[in-house]
């Protein structure tokens, strides 16, 4: 039986929704989040894919700029 790599993303693949949410551990309410803050993705039928490279990148930008927001009101 294989196991789903879970927190493991590789920037030269492509995953479906349910396995980002699966591997991330995060909820729909997150899911829904990355994409109105503008995580591009593609529509396949009815299921929407996400490259590794950009979800790396999304989140990687995403969360600096929380660290800065919260470094700058600790600075206040």
């Amino acid at each position: 039986m294989s196991r789903i790599p879970t927190g493991v993303i590789h920037a030269d693949e492509a995953y479906s929704k349910r396995t980002v949410l699966e591997r991330l551990g995060i909820s729909q309410k997150v899911w829904d989040k990355l994409l109105s803050e503008g995580l591009p993705y593609t529509s396949v039928g009815h299921t929407r894919w996400v490259t590794g490279k950009d979800l790396i990148q999304h989140l990687s930008t995403h969360s600096e700029r929380k660290v800065n927001n919260t470094i700058s009101l600790k600075g206040d």
